[in-house]
Order: C-alpha cells, then structure tokens, then sequence
C-alpha cells in the first residue's frame, strides 16, 4: 500500500513539472479586442418630408466665364462675367420601412437671370460695299440659368456606435440644364464715320441638356449633444442623354430699321454628363410626441461636367464643352413622423 501511495505522489510531481515546463516555452495569447457595434435599426414604418431653401451662384468654364474683344490696337480684353447669386428650393419625400430601408424622391430646381451691361465684345457689321467686318463693340447681356435634378432612390440606415450613423443609397437621376442668353448691343461711335448698310444688333444663345443615369450617395452624421449634430453628403451620378446648342445673330438695315437672321447654327450630340455633389452642415433635432423636427443650415456644392455646349459669350467657333456648378449656402426643415395604421373597421377582418 506504501508502495502504491509513493508511486501516485511521483506520478503527480512529475505531470506537474511538465506542465509548469510547457507553460514556460508556450506561446503567448493573441491579443483580441471588441470591434465598435454597426448595426441596423428595429423594424418600423415612418415617413418624412423636407424642404430646403437654397441661395446659389452658377459657375461656367472660362469660356463662358469672360467676354473677350480686340479693341482698335490689337490688344485684347477680358471682361469678367459673373453669374448672379439667386434663390432655388429642394424638396424631398421619404416613406422608411423594414430595418432601415427608405424609398425617397427629391427635387432641386434653380431659376434665375443675370444682367449685365457696358460688356465688350465683337460688333458684326456690312460696309456700303458689301465687306462683313468685325469691330469692338459694348452689349447689354441677359442670361438665364435653370436647372431642375430628380432623384428616385433606395437607401439603408446603419448605425456604427453610439454617435456615427450613415445612409447609404442608389437609383435613378434626371436632370436638366438650360442656359439661354441674349446680347443686345449698342452701335459703336466709329460707324458714324465709316458708312454701313446693316449692322448686327443682337445675339441669341441657347444651350440645353437632359437626361437620365445612376446616382449613388452617402449621408453621414455625428451626434455632438443635446440633439445637435454635424451631418454631411456626397454624390455621385452618370447622366446620358442629349445635348444641344442654337446660336442666331440678327441683323438690323441701318436705313430702315427692319430686323432678319443673319446667321444662325445648330447643334446637337448624345454625351455622358458625370456630376459631384456634396454637403456639409449642422442639423438640431427637436422631439415632439409623434415625430422629429429638424433645422439644418449648411453649404453645398455640385458640378456636372461637360454638362453643355457653347460657343461662349462672343459667339465663336468652335463649340466647346462647359460645365456647369452651383454653389452656396442652405436652410431647411424636416419632419420625421410614424406612419399610422389605421385600424380595422367593425365587421371587417
């Protein structure tokens, strides 16, 4: 019995000092750490709808952007033409469901014209003898900007941690581009002294752009306190569709004063128009018993590249690519409700 008592304490004394000598040569644990929680909301069915008041600026390319002339000495002039700032609107629909998804539609229209007067720019006149000349010459200038974007999309809510949320979605874009100018010159001193028959007394451009193509984006907000937030957009779109351009000077008989087209063009081609947008902003969230008001104040921007065709302010040739931007600051509201479900009638199941 001793013997047996003895051999079980060597056995034991020796499984222990193997595993203390294991344990000595293992290799450490891996580190492991707990990644921030990205989930999706609970299932439920709201609705939202939003509005925007927007103060814009467009931008065109150089060519659209300066007038140039060669006065008397061969020395030519840029006369900076900038686009006036006015007010546009956005408008957006959205019906939530499921864990996070949305349907939405929105709308951004913008219309506004911009005078300008004193412009130099090339003067088109016909001598006694027949001659078509150019000659510096001031014009008064009126153009028009519209643009109107449609959006059709689908997008899904995630929220990562406690602070960060995005939206991520994808569909369908429409837009349209429309540009029209007309010039108005004034007849230059020297045509006193050298006799013409007819001169050119305006010009008319007009440029034009729509079509229809994917568009994907991302909103992204962090929560500060006490409901403020700082929220952010950035878009993405490939527009194909059609674009064109008329140019017609009109020509005025010095004598009579009778007015016809002296010259006119037309153009039009299929193109893909890609487009960038973005936001950045400061929204505040205010509950209210079945809902949430937010005001948000923010800038944006968007570009739509080769967005139209144009022979520039001076109505020469070649026609050119532009594009076209808007830029500025926003205000708006929304209003996040749940959606009601009307409960069945008596009698009905």
């Amino acid at each position: 019995m001793l013997q047996k008592s003895k051999l079980a304490l060597a056995l034991a004394a020796l499984g222990m000092s193997s595993g203390l000598y294991a344990g000595m040569y293992a290799a450490p644990p891996v580190p492991t750490c707990t990644p921030g929680d990205v989930t999706v909301p609970c299932e439920a069915k709201k609705w939202n709808v939003g509005v925007r008041a927007l103060y814009l600026k467009p931008v065109f390319d150089a060519d659209e952007a300066y007038v140039s002339s060669t006065n008397q000495n061969n020395n030519v002039r840029y006369n900076d033409y900038n686009e006036d700032w006015g007010w546009g609107f956005h408008l957006d629909v959205s019906y939530h469901f499921n864990t996070g998804n949305d349907l939405t539609v929105d709308w951004t229209h913008f219309d506004r014209d911009s005078n300008h007067s004193n412009l130099n720019g090339q003067y088109y006149v016909t001598t006694l003898r027949g001659q078509n000349i150019t000659a510096p010459g001031v014009f008064n200038a009126t153009r028009n900007n519209n643009f109107d974007q449609v959006n059709f999309v689908m997008g899904q809510h995630v929220d990562m941690g406690v602070r960060k949320n995005a939206r991520f979605y994808g569909g369908l874009q429409y837009a349209r581009i429309r540009t029209e100018m007309l010039q108005n010159f004034n007849r230059p001193d020297q045509l006193i002294v050298t006799p013409v028959t007819s001169l050119y007394a305006s010009r008319s451009l007009y440029s034009d752009s729509k079509g229809v193509g994917p568009v994907a984006g991302v909103d992204f907000s962090y929560d500060v306190s006490n409901g403020f937030s700082v929220v952010a957009n950035a878009q993405t779109s490939l527009i194909y569709g059609n674009g064109r351009h008329t140019m017609t000077n009109l020509r005025t008989d010095v004598t009579s004063g009778a007015t016809s087209v002296a010259q006119g063009a037309y153009y039009s081609k299929k193109s893909m128009m890609p487009s960038l947008e973005g936001q950045l902003g400061v929204n505040y969230a205010y509950a209210m018993p079945e809902g949430v008001l937010n005001f948000e104040l923010g800038y944006q921007a968007l570009n739509y590249f080769n967005a139209l065709q144009t022979t520039g302010m001076n109505g020469g040739f070649p026609v050119t690519d532009t594009d076209f931007a808007l830029h500025g600051p926003y205000i708006g509201l929304k209003y996040v409700g749940d959606a009601v479900v009307m409960a069945p009638m008596k009698g009905e199941k």
